[in-house]
């Protein structure tokens, strides 16, 4: 492979687990091809990889259709206008569009009508909708990058040019230390039961799952002795707003932020949002509940188009329900409480719970995933 000083790659990402990834592949085009220059659109662990990050509109993010739609108009159309700019501008070599579906789409729709070709890394979870989508992904698309297995099956049989390339967390979830090391270093009781709760990397999740943890707390507490609570942060700008519903609530419960796959692997449990956080607690084997909920009108939209029994990636590996997933309006603090308890109080049920999130977790491939994706975009982008 020869590098090219005129190698232009933008980079295209709009949450914290696309910035995560997109760190990751942008520092393996970086060791692959040293000269490429990366630029677009991101985060820190972006702009830490070497990407120069022209927009980063990770503080605005949200979830769920209606959510995305509120929140496209008022900021980030704007931002769209700009980044057009920057695509006629710069004439990139390719565009690696990183999740972010909405946002990625219309940017992928006005790309291409410029004669730049498009690679999509995380591609929309179409795959799972009884829609067309897929096909017009497919054909708007030159190659799309699958995570899962069961993305590249379903985007094949739509037409597109797909590889499946394992999940780039396989080489970032790593924790050193044994559990009673880490529970010291963290500052828990050896010999407390220790609950994570996870509520999500964007403002609308943590706004509308952590009140609900938080009663589900109030509850446990008065069912299981020595029980601590630790809230991993997932990004710095949830912080204040993380530690003002702790304040609020009054319990005993910690933030904690830059530790979660330490805090994961130290917990005897985890409460977690529907996303990339239940396959890091999934890689780390901890035992996990999964809520997820969205506004009474993107629900409606969901029921009737997703065609899949199960949202979790935990479950999607599987083939079938391995963690419990409380939707909607059975996320709420009563049914979390006593999923807990039933879990934690029965042996066998955590061990069970262990051994099928591990047989999940061996079907993401082996580590080198942002490596083999990073070939394929420099093969996109001219350069291998």
């Amino acid at each position: 492979m020869s590098d090219k000083h005129d190698l232009k790659i933008m980079m295209v990402a709009g949450e914290v687990s696309g910035d995560l990834q997109g760190g990751m592949l942008a520092q393996a085009i970086k060791e692959l091809a040293p000269n490429a220059i990366l630029f677009g659109m991101g985060g820190q662990k972006m702009k830490d990889a070497g990407v120069d990050i022209r927009f980063d509109v990770l503080r605005h993010a949200s979830i769920g259709i209606w959510e995305n739609a509120k929140n496209y108009f008022l900021t980030v159309r704007a931002v769209f206008n700009r980044m057009k700019k920057v695509v006629e501008e710069e004439k990139p070599s390719c565009i690696v569009l990183i999740d972010y579906q909405g946002f990625n789409l219309e940017l992928a729709k006005f790309a291409k009508n410029k004669g730049i070709r498009l690679v999509y890394y995380i591609p929309p979870q179409y795959w799972a909708w009884r829609t067309g989508q897929a096909k017009y992904v497919s054909r708007l698309i030159d190659q799309i990058i699958a995570i899962l297995p069961e993305e590249e099956e379903a985007y094949r049989k739509a037409g597109a040019n797909v590889t499946f390339v394992g999940s780039p967390l396989l080489e970032s979830v790593r924790v050193s230390g044994t559990r009673e090391e880490l529970r010291d270093a963290l500052g828990v009781r050896r010999e407390s039961k220790l609950i994570a709760l996870l509520p999500g990397s964007r403002f609308s999740e943590v706004r509308r799952l952590l009140p609900v943890m938080l009663e589900a707390v109030k509850i446990l507490r008065a069912r299981m002795t020595d029980t601590e609570f630790i809230v991993p942060v997932a990004a710095s700008h949830l912080k204040e707003e993380i530690e003002k519903q702790i304040s609020r609530s009054g319990l005993p419960v910690r933030a904690e932020e830059g530790r979660t796959y330490e805090i994961l692997k130290a917990s005897n449990f985890a409460v977690v949002c529907s996303g990339l956080a239940t396959l890091e607690a999934a890689m780390l084997g901890t035992p996990m509940a999964v809520v997820y909920r969205v506004s009474f009108l993107t629900s409606l939209i969901m029921m009737m188009l997703i065609q899949i029994p199960n949202i979790s990636p935990p479950n999607i590996l599987a083939g079938r329900a391995i963690v419990p997933e409380l939707l909607q309006e059975r996320a709420n603090a009563r049914n979390v409480a006593d999923t807990v308890c039933n879990i934690m109080m029965d042996p066998n049920v955590v061990s069970e719970m262990k051994k099928n999130l591990s047989e999940a977790v061996s079907r993401l491939g082996s580590p080198g995933a942002s490596r083999r994706a990073a070939e394929i975009v420099l093969k996109v982008a001219g350069s291998l």
